[in-house]
Protein backbone atom coordinates (compact mmCIF):
# COMPACT_ATOMS: atom_id res chain seq x y z
CA UNK A 1 0.00 0.00 0.00
CA UNK A 2 1.19 3.63 -0.66
CA UNK A 3 1.42 6.51 1.42
CA UNK A 4 1.86 9.88 0.59
CA UNK A 5 2.00 12.96 2.85
CA UNK A 6 2.47 16.89 1.68
CA UNK A 7 6.01 17.59 2.77
CA UNK A 8 5.20 20.82 4.77
CA UNK A 9 3.05 18.23 7.66
CA UNK A 10 5.86 15.75 8.21
CA UNK A 11 6.89 15.77 11.73
CA UNK A 12 9.23 13.59 14.07
CA UNK A 13 6.57 10.82 14.37
CA UNK A 14 6.38 10.40 10.74
CA UNK A 15 9.95 10.08 10.39
CA UNK A 16 10.43 6.05 10.58
CA UNK A 17 7.86 6.08 7.38
CA UNK A 18 8.62 8.86 5.48
CA UNK A 19 12.82 9.42 5.58
CA UNK A 20 14.64 12.03 8.62
CA UNK A 21 15.73 13.76 5.46
CA UNK A 22 12.46 14.46 4.08
CA UNK A 23 11.03 15.11 7.66
CA UNK A 24 13.96 18.04 8.09
CA UNK A 25 12.04 19.72 4.66
CA UNK A 26 9.15 19.71 6.77
CA UNK A 27 10.22 21.25 9.36
CA UNK A 28 12.33 24.51 7.14
CA UNK A 29 8.80 25.07 5.55
CA UNK A 30 6.92 25.83 8.80
CA UNK A 31 9.38 28.03 9.35
CA UNK A 32 8.66 30.01 6.93
CA UNK A 33 11.76 29.07 4.49
CA UNK A 34 10.92 28.81 0.73
CA UNK A 35 10.71 25.04 0.20
CA UNK A 36 9.56 23.30 -3.19
CA UNK A 37 5.56 22.29 -2.98
CA UNK A 38 5.33 18.64 -2.65
CA UNK A 39 4.77 15.48 -1.55
CA UNK A 40 6.71 12.21 -0.28
CA UNK A 41 5.64 8.80 -1.18
CA UNK A 42 6.43 5.35 -0.03
CA UNK A 43 6.98 1.90 -2.13
CA UNK A 44 4.10 -0.33 -2.55
CA UNK A 45 5.87 -3.18 -0.76
CA UNK A 46 3.23 -5.77 -0.45
CA UNK A 47 3.01 -5.60 -4.53
CA UNK A 48 6.55 -5.46 -5.11
CA UNK A 49 7.08 -8.67 -3.14
CA UNK A 50 3.68 -10.47 -4.26
CA UNK A 51 5.59 -9.97 -7.89
CA UNK A 52 9.23 -11.29 -6.92
CA UNK A 53 7.90 -14.53 -5.58
CA UNK A 54 6.68 -15.46 -8.95
CA UNK A 55 9.85 -15.33 -10.32
CA UNK A 56 12.91 -17.27 -9.74
CA UNK A 57 16.81 -15.43 -8.46
CA UNK A 58 18.78 -18.10 -7.38
CA UNK A 59 20.54 -18.80 -10.63
CA UNK A 60 22.60 -16.28 -11.85
CA UNK A 61 21.82 -17.59 -15.41
CA UNK A 62 18.09 -16.30 -15.26
CA UNK A 63 18.75 -13.42 -13.02
CA UNK A 64 18.45 -10.55 -15.47
CA UNK A 65 15.93 -12.87 -17.61
CA UNK A 66 13.68 -12.60 -14.72
CA UNK A 67 14.51 -9.50 -13.63
CA UNK A 68 13.12 -8.25 -17.45
CA UNK A 69 9.78 -9.92 -16.12
CA UNK A 70 9.38 -8.51 -13.36
CA UNK A 71 9.91 -5.01 -14.74
CA UNK A 72 7.21 -5.40 -17.21
CA UNK A 73 4.86 -6.81 -14.88
CA UNK A 74 5.70 -4.04 -11.84
CA UNK A 75 5.40 -1.45 -15.07
CA UNK A 76 2.07 -2.44 -15.53
CA UNK A 77 0.46 -1.66 -11.76
CA UNK A 78 -1.82 1.14 -12.20
CA UNK A 79 -1.77 4.68 -10.52
CA UNK A 80 -2.40 4.50 -6.74
CA UNK A 81 -5.96 5.93 -7.06
CA UNK A 82 -4.32 8.36 -3.87
CA UNK A 83 -1.58 9.56 -5.83
CA UNK A 84 -3.70 10.54 -8.82
CA UNK A 85 -5.71 12.55 -5.81
CA UNK A 86 -2.34 14.20 -4.45
CA UNK A 87 -1.34 15.12 -8.13
CA UNK A 88 -4.51 17.26 -8.52
CA UNK A 89 -3.93 19.45 -11.79
CA UNK A 90 -0.37 19.62 -11.13
CA UNK A 91 1.27 18.55 -14.87
CA UNK A 92 4.84 18.88 -13.90
CA UNK A 93 7.29 17.29 -11.26
CA UNK A 94 10.72 16.84 -10.13
CA UNK A 95 11.88 13.46 -9.22
CA UNK A 96 15.42 12.98 -8.03
CA UNK A 97 16.85 15.74 -10.00
CA UNK A 98 14.51 14.88 -13.87
CA UNK A 99 11.99 16.86 -14.81
CA UNK A 100 8.70 14.47 -15.70
CA UNK A 101 5.83 15.94 -17.27
CA UNK A 102 2.89 13.82 -16.76
CA UNK A 103 1.40 11.65 -14.11
CA UNK A 104 1.37 8.24 -15.60
CA UNK A 105 5.38 9.04 -16.59
CA UNK A 106 6.12 10.23 -13.03
CA UNK A 107 4.67 6.98 -11.37
CA UNK A 108 6.26 4.71 -14.14
CA UNK A 109 9.60 6.85 -12.80
CA UNK A 110 9.02 5.77 -9.13
CA UNK A 111 8.79 2.41 -9.93
CA UNK A 112 12.24 2.11 -11.70
CA UNK A 113 13.97 3.75 -8.66
CA UNK A 114 12.10 1.51 -6.25
CA UNK A 115 13.28 -1.60 -8.62
CA UNK A 116 16.86 -0.67 -8.78
CA UNK A 117 17.16 -0.44 -5.48
CA UNK A 118 15.49 -3.81 -5.21
CA UNK A 119 18.11 -5.14 -7.62
CA UNK A 120 20.96 -3.70 -5.79
CA UNK A 121 19.74 -5.72 -2.81
CA UNK A 122 19.01 -9.16 -4.46
CA UNK A 123 22.95 -9.18 -6.29
CA UNK A 124 24.49 -8.30 -2.63
CA UNK A 125 21.98 -10.22 -0.91
CA UNK A 126 19.80 -12.67 -2.90
CA UNK A 127 16.04 -12.93 -2.73
CA UNK A 128 15.06 -13.50 1.12
CA UNK A 129 12.51 -12.07 3.25
CA UNK A 130 11.87 -8.51 3.70
CA UNK A 131 13.90 -7.51 0.82
CA UNK A 132 11.16 -5.28 -0.23
CA UNK A 133 10.45 -3.12 2.83
CA UNK A 134 12.57 -0.22 3.81
CA UNK A 135 13.22 1.14 -0.09
CA UNK A 136 13.48 4.76 0.14
CA UNK A 137 10.42 7.03 0.28
CA UNK A 138 10.64 9.17 -2.64
CA UNK A 139 10.18 13.14 -2.62
CA UNK A 140 7.51 14.91 -6.10
CA UNK A 141 7.80 18.80 -6.27
CA UNK A 142 5.24 20.18 -8.26
CA UNK A 143 7.54 22.90 -10.33
CA UNK A 144 6.15 25.43 -13.27
CA UNK A 145 9.37 26.65 -15.40
CA UNK A 146 12.91 25.60 -13.89
CA UNK A 147 15.47 28.16 -14.82
CA UNK A 148 18.03 26.91 -13.07
CA UNK A 149 18.96 24.05 -10.52
CA UNK A 150 22.21 23.13 -8.49
CA UNK A 151 23.56 22.19 -5.46
CA UNK A 152 25.01 24.44 -1.97
CA UNK A 153 26.40 23.80 1.35
CA UNK A 154 28.62 26.07 3.40
CA UNK A 155 32.14 25.89 4.01
CA UNK A 156 33.66 26.41 6.96
CA UNK A 157 36.87 26.56 5.72
CA UNK A 158 36.67 29.01 3.61
CA UNK A 159 33.95 30.55 5.86
CA UNK A 160 31.81 30.92 2.84
CA UNK A 161 28.79 28.99 1.07
CA UNK A 162 30.15 26.84 -1.86
CA UNK A 163 27.20 26.69 -4.97
CA UNK A 164 27.42 24.18 -7.84
CA UNK A 165 25.32 25.23 -10.78
CA UNK A 166 24.16 22.01 -12.64
CA UNK A 167 21.54 23.42 -15.11
CA UNK A 168 21.20 27.15 -15.98
CA UNK A 169 22.43 30.91 -15.28
CA UNK A 170 20.93 32.01 -12.11
CA UNK A 171 20.71 36.21 -11.40
CA UNK A 172 22.93 37.51 -9.19
CA UNK A 173 20.09 37.98 -6.95
CA UNK A 174 19.46 34.09 -6.82
CA UNK A 175 22.76 33.55 -6.28
CA UNK A 176 23.14 36.07 -3.21
CA UNK A 177 19.53 34.17 -1.99
CA UNK A 178 20.72 31.49 -2.37
CA UNK A 179 23.55 31.95 -0.14
CA UNK A 180 21.75 33.44 2.64
CA UNK A 181 19.03 30.21 2.68
CA UNK A 182 21.87 27.74 3.16
CA UNK A 183 23.30 30.08 6.85
CA UNK A 184 19.23 30.01 7.46
CA UNK A 185 18.52 26.73 6.91
CA UNK A 186 22.13 25.57 8.94
CA UNK A 187 20.43 27.61 12.03
CA UNK A 188 16.94 26.19 11.94
CA UNK A 189 17.92 22.82 11.80
CA UNK A 190 21.06 22.90 14.22
CA UNK A 191 23.55 20.57 12.04
CA UNK A 192 25.09 21.77 8.77
CA UNK A 193 23.71 20.28 5.61
CA UNK A 194 23.90 19.98 1.92
CA UNK A 195 20.91 21.21 0.43
CA UNK A 196 19.39 20.79 -3.39
CA UNK A 197 17.70 24.22 -4.56
CA UNK A 198 15.98 25.30 -7.65
CA UNK A 199 15.02 29.00 -9.53
CA UNK A 200 11.41 28.51 -9.92
CA UNK A 201 9.53 31.63 -9.66
CA UNK A 202 12.35 32.18 -7.01
CA UNK A 203 14.76 29.94 -5.15
CA UNK A 204 12.98 26.96 -3.89
CA UNK A 205 14.85 23.88 -1.57
CA UNK A 206 14.18 20.49 -3.52
CA UNK A 207 16.11 18.45 -1.15
CA UNK A 208 19.15 18.10 1.24
CA UNK A 209 21.66 15.82 2.70
CA UNK A 210 24.16 15.78 5.93
CA UNK A 211 27.19 17.63 5.06
CA UNK A 212 30.53 15.91 5.54
CA UNK A 213 33.59 18.00 5.42
CA UNK A 214 35.97 16.99 2.19
CA UNK A 215 39.03 15.04 3.30
CA UNK A 216 41.83 17.24 4.01
CA UNK A 217 45.07 17.37 1.21
CA UNK A 218 47.86 16.14 1.71
CA UNK A 219 49.45 19.10 2.48
CA UNK A 220 47.04 19.67 5.19
CA UNK A 221 47.52 16.95 7.02
CA UNK A 222 49.74 16.59 10.35
CA UNK A 223 52.82 14.89 8.47
CA UNK A 224 55.08 17.42 6.00
CA UNK A 225 57.06 16.46 3.12
CA UNK A 226 60.39 17.97 3.35
CA UNK A 227 64.01 16.86 1.98
CA UNK A 228 62.76 13.18 1.72
CA UNK A 229 62.06 13.33 5.46
CA UNK A 230 58.76 12.93 7.04
CA UNK A 231 58.75 15.85 9.78
CA UNK A 232 55.52 15.02 11.89
CA UNK A 233 53.72 18.79 13.85
CA UNK A 234 54.96 19.51 17.16
CA UNK A 235 52.74 18.42 19.94
CA UNK A 236 52.87 19.62 23.35
CA UNK A 237 51.59 17.73 26.69
CA UNK A 238 49.25 20.99 26.93
CA UNK A 239 45.58 20.49 25.73
CA UNK A 240 44.29 23.31 22.66
CA UNK A 241 41.22 24.63 23.74
CA UNK A 242 39.85 26.30 20.63
CA UNK A 243 37.90 29.69 21.17
CA UNK A 244 34.37 29.28 19.23
CA UNK A 245 32.51 31.90 20.62
CA UNK A 246 32.90 33.52 17.27
CA UNK A 247 33.42 32.22 13.90
CA UNK A 248 33.10 28.53 12.27
CA UNK A 249 35.09 25.49 12.99
CA UNK A 250 38.18 26.02 10.77
CA UNK A 251 40.78 24.18 12.69
CA UNK A 252 40.38 19.85 13.25
CA UNK A 253 43.76 19.47 15.47
CA UNK A 254 42.62 21.05 18.90
CA UNK A 255 42.18 19.10 21.73
CA UNK A 256 38.80 20.71 22.18
CA UNK A 257 36.55 23.37 22.19
CA UNK A 258 35.44 26.49 24.78
CA UNK A 259 32.52 28.80 24.08
CA UNK A 260 31.97 32.16 26.05
CA UNK A 261 27.91 32.20 25.67
CA UNK A 262 27.65 35.69 26.12
CA UNK A 263 29.43 36.62 22.83
CA UNK A 264 26.66 34.96 21.29
CA UNK A 265 23.65 34.95 23.42
CA UNK A 266 22.17 38.67 23.01
CA UNK A 267 19.41 39.70 25.22
CA UNK A 268 18.08 42.48 22.79
CA UNK A 269 17.60 39.38 19.93
CA UNK A 270 16.67 36.66 22.44
CA UNK A 271 15.14 33.83 19.62
CA UNK A 272 17.99 34.77 16.80
CA UNK A 273 20.72 34.91 19.12
CA UNK A 274 19.78 31.57 21.06
CA UNK A 275 19.55 29.64 17.76
CA UNK A 276 23.36 30.50 17.10
CA UNK A 277 23.81 29.14 20.68
CA UNK A 278 22.56 25.84 20.20
CA UNK A 279 24.29 25.91 16.43
CA UNK A 280 27.48 26.78 17.46
CA UNK A 281 27.20 23.82 20.30
CA UNK A 282 25.88 21.31 17.54
CA UNK A 283 28.66 22.16 15.21
CA UNK A 284 31.45 22.39 17.91
CA UNK A 285 29.89 18.88 19.02
CA UNK A 286 29.97 17.15 15.90
CA UNK A 287 33.29 18.59 14.71
CA UNK A 288 35.01 17.01 18.13
CA UNK A 289 33.26 14.57 18.72
CA UNK A 290 36.04 12.81 21.05
CA UNK A 291 37.05 15.93 22.96
CA UNK A 292 35.48 18.10 25.37
CA UNK A 293 33.22 21.32 24.70
CA UNK A 294 33.21 23.61 27.27
CA UNK A 295 30.38 26.12 27.73
CA UNK A 296 30.54 28.72 29.66
CA UNK A 297 27.34 30.16 30.68
CA UNK A 298 26.43 33.70 29.78
CA UNK A 299 28.72 36.38 32.05
CA UNK A 300 26.92 39.37 30.86
CA UNK A 301 28.65 42.42 32.47
CA UNK A 302 27.86 46.34 32.79
CA UNK A 303 30.97 47.48 33.82
CA UNK A 304 33.25 46.56 36.70
CA UNK A 305 31.27 46.13 39.98
CA UNK A 306 28.28 45.88 38.66
CA UNK A 307 25.99 42.38 38.53
CA UNK A 308 27.23 39.66 36.55
CA UNK A 309 28.00 36.40 36.78
CA UNK A 310 26.82 33.91 38.13
CA UNK A 311 24.59 36.07 40.56
CA UNK A 312 23.18 37.52 37.41
CA UNK A 313 22.36 34.26 35.99
CA UNK A 314 20.23 33.59 39.42
CA UNK A 315 18.41 36.75 39.13
CA UNK A 316 17.31 37.13 35.31
CA UNK A 317 15.49 33.95 34.20
CA UNK A 318 15.82 35.63 30.83
CA UNK A 319 19.29 35.29 30.75
CA UNK A 320 19.50 31.81 33.03
CA UNK A 321 16.71 29.86 31.04
CA UNK A 322 18.02 29.86 27.75
CA UNK A 323 21.45 28.50 28.91
CA UNK A 324 19.35 25.71 30.32
CA UNK A 325 16.88 25.29 27.14
CA UNK A 326 20.06 25.07 24.99
CA UNK A 327 21.99 22.44 26.93
CA UNK A 328 18.77 20.30 27.45
CA UNK A 329 18.64 20.22 24.11
CA UNK A 330 22.01 19.54 22.58
CA UNK A 331 22.75 16.93 25.53
CA UNK A 332 19.10 15.41 26.07
CA UNK A 333 17.30 15.53 22.64
CA UNK A 334 20.51 15.33 20.18
CA UNK A 335 22.33 13.24 22.77
CA UNK A 336 25.65 15.35 22.27
CA UNK A 337 27.05 13.92 25.44
CA UNK A 338 30.65 15.88 25.34
CA UNK A 339 29.27 19.41 26.11
CA UNK A 340 30.52 20.66 29.74
CA UNK A 341 28.93 23.13 31.66
CA UNK A 342 31.65 26.25 32.81
CA UNK A 343 30.00 28.61 35.74
CA UNK A 344 31.10 32.14 34.83
CA UNK A 345 32.79 34.85 37.71
CA UNK A 346 31.49 33.11 41.47
CA UNK A 347 31.81 36.40 44.03
CA UNK A 348 31.39 32.97 46.91
CA UNK A 349 31.09 29.58 47.79
CA UNK A 350 27.72 29.96 48.69
CA UNK A 351 26.47 31.80 44.88
CA UNK A 352 28.35 28.52 43.60
CA UNK A 353 26.27 25.80 45.55
CA UNK A 354 23.45 27.68 44.53
CA UNK A 355 24.06 27.84 40.71
CA UNK A 356 24.42 23.75 41.35
CA UNK A 357 21.28 23.74 42.89
CA UNK A 358 19.46 25.52 39.88
CA UNK A 359 21.80 23.41 37.33
CA UNK A 360 20.64 19.78 39.24
CA UNK A 361 16.49 21.28 39.33
CA UNK A 362 16.78 21.20 35.42
CA UNK A 363 18.53 17.74 35.45
CA UNK A 364 22.31 18.55 34.85
CA UNK A 365 23.89 17.01 37.61
CA UNK A 366 27.52 16.50 38.11
CA UNK A 367 28.38 13.01 36.80
CA UNK A 368 30.79 11.33 34.51
CA UNK A 369 29.15 12.34 31.38
CA UNK A 370 28.34 16.42 32.64
CA UNK A 371 31.46 17.89 33.97
CA UNK A 372 31.20 21.35 36.03
CA UNK A 373 34.11 23.57 35.78
CA UNK A 374 34.47 26.83 37.25
CA UNK A 375 35.83 30.03 36.21
CA UNK A 376 38.72 31.98 38.63
CA UNK A 377 38.07 35.54 38.21
CA UNK A 378 38.51 37.40 41.16
CA UNK A 379 41.20 36.87 44.87
CA UNK A 380 38.28 35.77 46.23
CA UNK A 381 38.00 32.38 44.43
CA UNK A 382 41.85 31.60 45.05
CA UNK A 383 41.96 32.91 48.92
CA UNK A 384 38.68 29.90 49.28
CA UNK A 385 39.62 27.74 46.70
CA UNK A 386 39.90 24.67 49.03
CA UNK A 387 36.06 25.58 49.63
CA UNK A 388 35.06 25.54 46.23
CA UNK A 389 36.87 22.15 45.79
CA UNK A 390 34.98 20.60 48.91
CA UNK A 391 32.07 21.91 47.06
CA UNK A 392 32.89 19.65 44.05
CA UNK A 393 34.04 20.71 40.46
CA UNK A 394 36.00 18.76 38.22
CA UNK A 395 38.16 21.45 36.67
CA UNK A 396 38.79 25.37 36.66
CA UNK A 397 39.19 28.36 34.08
CA UNK A 398 41.98 30.63 35.49
CA UNK A 399 40.92 34.20 33.47
CA UNK A 400 44.19 35.82 33.52
CA UNK A 401 43.01 38.89 32.40
CA UNK A 402 40.26 39.14 34.76
CA UNK A 403 41.97 38.24 37.72
CA UNK A 404 45.21 40.34 37.41
CA UNK A 405 42.71 43.43 36.84
CA UNK A 406 40.77 42.38 40.12
CA UNK A 407 44.06 41.92 41.86
CA UNK A 408 45.51 44.81 40.59
CA UNK A 409 42.47 47.38 40.94
CA UNK A 410 42.48 47.97 36.78
CA UNK A 411 39.60 47.69 34.24
CA UNK A 412 41.61 45.57 32.00
CA UNK A 413 39.12 46.39 29.30
CA UNK A 414 40.19 50.01 29.35
CA UNK A 415 42.93 50.03 26.99
CA UNK A 416 44.95 52.94 28.18
CA UNK A 417 45.61 50.61 31.25
CA UNK A 418 46.95 48.00 29.42
CA UNK A 419 50.50 48.63 30.62
CA UNK A 420 49.79 47.14 34.26
CA UNK A 421 48.86 44.17 32.43
CA UNK A 422 52.50 42.99 31.97
CA UNK A 423 53.14 43.56 35.92
CA UNK A 424 52.73 39.86 36.36
CA UNK A 425 54.71 39.02 39.37
CA UNK A 426 52.49 39.62 41.61
CA UNK A 427 49.59 37.75 40.29
CA UNK A 428 51.72 34.70 39.20
CA UNK A 429 53.09 34.51 43.62
CA UNK A 430 49.36 34.83 44.67
CA UNK A 431 48.85 31.87 42.19
CA UNK A 432 51.30 29.67 43.32
CA UNK A 433 49.68 28.00 46.51
CA UNK A 434 46.26 27.74 44.46
CA UNK A 435 47.46 25.91 41.58
CA UNK A 436 49.73 23.28 43.94
CA UNK A 437 46.35 22.85 45.75
CA UNK A 438 44.85 22.00 42.26
CA UNK A 439 47.45 19.69 41.75
CA UNK A 440 47.71 17.72 45.04
CA UNK A 441 43.81 17.69 44.94
CA UNK A 442 44.06 16.31 40.91
CA UNK A 443 42.12 19.34 39.39
CA UNK A 444 42.81 20.29 36.13
CA UNK A 445 42.81 24.32 35.39
CA UNK A 446 42.71 25.66 31.91
CA UNK A 447 44.09 28.95 31.45
CA UNK A 448 41.87 31.67 28.99
CA UNK A 449 43.08 35.29 28.70
CA UNK A 450 45.50 37.32 26.26
CA UNK A 451 48.05 37.15 29.20
CA UNK A 452 48.75 33.69 27.97
CA UNK A 453 50.95 34.64 25.50
CA UNK A 454 53.34 36.40 27.64
CA UNK A 455 56.24 34.50 28.12
CA UNK A 456 56.52 34.70 31.85
CA UNK A 457 52.71 33.62 32.49
CA UNK A 458 53.21 30.88 29.62
CA UNK A 459 56.47 29.48 31.35
CA UNK A 460 54.79 30.02 35.01
CA UNK A 461 51.97 27.94 33.38
CA UNK A 462 53.54 24.84 32.04
CA UNK A 463 55.97 24.60 35.19
CA UNK A 464 53.11 24.07 37.41
CA UNK A 465 51.40 21.60 35.15
CA UNK A 466 48.84 23.69 33.35
CA UNK A 467 46.12 21.21 31.66
CA UNK A 468 45.15 23.33 28.43
CA UNK A 469 44.72 26.67 27.16
CA UNK A 470 41.80 28.69 25.30
CA UNK A 471 43.18 29.91 21.93
CA UNK A 472 41.56 32.00 19.12
CA UNK A 473 41.26 30.86 15.75
CA UNK A 474 43.97 33.35 14.58
CA UNK A 475 46.35 32.29 17.19
CA UNK A 476 46.27 28.54 16.49
CA UNK A 477 49.44 28.41 14.22
CA UNK A 478 51.42 29.84 16.46
CA UNK A 479 50.68 28.81 19.07
CA UNK A 480 52.39 25.52 19.00
CA UNK A 481 55.93 27.22 18.13
CA UNK A 482 54.90 29.35 21.53
CA UNK A 483 54.34 25.78 23.63
CA UNK A 484 57.86 24.26 21.84
CA UNK A 485 60.15 27.28 23.05
CA UNK A 486 58.52 27.00 26.83
CA UNK A 487 58.52 23.27 27.44
CA UNK A 488 62.74 23.69 25.92
CA UNK A 489 63.44 26.43 28.70
CA UNK A 490 61.60 24.36 31.22
CA UNK A 491 63.94 21.17 30.33
CA UNK A 492 66.96 23.36 30.42
CA UNK A 493 66.25 25.01 33.89
CA UNK A 494 65.33 21.54 35.38
CA UNK A 495 68.06 19.98 34.18
CA UNK A 496 70.79 22.92 35.47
Amino acid sequence: MVEILPIKVLTDEDAPIFGRLNVSLGKLERTGLPVGSGVVITAPNLHLKTVLEHFDFGHKEVFEQSLALVKKEINSTPIPEILGKELGKHRKYLLDGQIIKNAKNLWLALLNIWLEEIKTRLWKEGFQKGITEGLRPQTVFFIKKVESSGLVYFDPLSDDSVINVKSGKPHANDLRRIHDLVLEANKKLFIPHEYDWIVDKGVRIVGLRPFTQPTASPESSIYSKSSDKIQEKFRSTVKIFLDLSNGLVVDKEADGVFIASEKIFDLNKPRDSFENLVFKLVESSLSFPHSPILLKLADISEGMGKVRGSLRLLHQKSLFDPMIQALDFVRHKKGLLNIHIVVPFVRGVNEFLQIKRELAVNKLNRKNSLQLWMEIATPENIVNLEEYLVAGLDGVVINLDELIGNFGGFDHTEGELNLYKNEVDGLLKFLEDALKLLHKSKVSFIAVGSLILNPKVLDFLIEKGVYGMVIERFEVPSIHDFLRQSEKRMILRRSQ
